[in-house]
């Protein structure tokens, strides 16, 4: 059934006011007797308590029909997301892939076999179906995937985080770090080999929490839409986000220079 609209729902019920209002004026202004007054009274009041609910249901259908639709776009930005998961993680899959024909092609068996044990635990990581991970876990799939890579180029890296976070019980959306991390090894410091550098901080501020990911390399136009696959689309997913944890917003912030690349990622009021 068609819903009534709410303006005319409200126009109705305030047009049922003023008619009851106008018939108690009428029976005073002609006169009537105090009886005559209770009894014209006894008549109308029951049509005000019924007015009165009226007014009540306008105000439950407003608020229903509010939490239907945050709850309907909430479920969709939630299907939008496993979109974007699920595009990410053949994107990793294949630029792993890559990774390991790369060092069978440089005839590196040792380090493709080391390649791909590590390979191995990540990918049961990756393809886990979670929405949400430890800080602890998400530090070893950044280990794992770090190590990988360092067989192949050669660079450093370190992870920081501080020791007033609780890394087992703090929760992030799973691979929330990881294709920034990428970003840096592929789109950065690969070219440096030994020379380069990446950093990773878990840092709390507040009741904010900092992840940061730093990087000595060639840097990029941050300006200019020519990032890598995975980045474009975890901009996407921190866009969705935000649109689910609206209480606990996700703020992105990308800095680029010729001497390095830093993102900041903060998660407010998250702690």
């Amino acid at each position: 059934m068609k819903k009534l609209p709410l303006y005319l729902a409200y126009t109705l019920a305030i047009s049922s006011v003023l008619t009851v209002i106008g018939a108690l004026m009428r029976i005073l202004h002609i006169g009537g007797t105090f009886s005559t007054f209770f009894l014209a009274f006894s008549v109308i009041s029951p049509i005000i308590f019924i007015i009165l609910i009226i007014f009540m249901a306008i105000r439950l259908y407003k608020k229903t029909d509010e939490t239907k639709n945050a709850k309907l776009q909430k479920e969709i930005a939630k299907l939008q997301l496993n979109s974007i998961r699920s595009q990410l993680n053949p994107h990793f899959l294949f630029n792993a892939l890559s990774g390991i024909q790369n060092l069978i092609n440089k005839n590196e068996i040792d380090n493709a076999n080391k390649y791909l044990s590590k390979f191995a635990r990540l990918t049961r990581n990756v393809l886990d179906d979670k929405e949400q991970i430890s800080l602890a876990q998400e530090k070893t799939l950044l280990d794992d995937y770090l190590q990988m890579e360092q067989l192949r180029f050669g660079f450093s890296y370190e992870i920081k985080t501080d020791d007033n976070l609780d890394l087992q019980n703090i929760e992030i959306p799973s691979m929330l770090l990881q294709p920034f991390v990428e970003n840096s090894v592929k789109h950065g410091i690969a070219s440096k080999t030994t020379e380069g550098n990446i950093e990773i901080a878990f840092s709390r501020h507040g009741n904010n929490l900092l992840l940061r990911v730093a990087d000595n390399g060639k840097g990029f136009d941050a300006d200019k839409k020519h990032e890598g696959l995975g980045l474009s689309l975890s901009k996407n997913r921190i866009s969705l986000l935000n649109s689910i944890y609206k209480e606990t917003p996700f703020s992105l912030a990308i800095n680029s220079s010729s001497t390095g690349s830093e993102i900041n990622l903060t998660l407010t009021d998250w702690l």
